[in-house]
């Protein structure tokens, strides 16, 4: 809470209430259910923190294809003998996509992998 400048009584009652939650197998705030195995209270130092911010960690997209998977041109014209699909594409992310969740993950498994070396 320090070193975030966070008011500390207020992490505390937050992280109080989240243990509750998992002991409840229910978070209240967003009616979603938590599994007994999913649930891990935050109550074992040591701690581990980060501030998350959304960040473009992922490109998706490129060239722009028609409902037939042709690249097409910058006048939208399809380029013969070109086609293209997957992440190569625009597609419902358009160019990019922006995102947060998976940066925990890759941290987190950085960290164990570092320490199991």
């Amino acid at each position: 809470a320090k070193h975030y400048k966070m008011p500390a009584g207020e992490l505390e009652k937050t992280v109080e209430r989240y243990n509750e939650f998992v002991k409840k197998g229910k978070d209240e705030d967003f009616d979603k259910p938590i599994k007994l195995t999913d649930g891990l209270t935050i109550s074992q130092a040591p701690f581990y923190a980060m501030r998350g911010a959304p960040k473009l960690h992922h490109t998706m997209g490129g060239v722009k294809i028609n409902t037939k998977a042709q690249v097409l041109n910058i006048d939208d014209e399809p380029i013969k003998g070109l086609y293209a699909a997957g992440e190569i594409t625009g597609g419902t992310h358009g160019a990019s996509r922006l995102g947060s969740c998976a940066i925990l993950d890759c941290l987190t498994f950085g960290m164990i992998a570092g320490e199991n070396i």
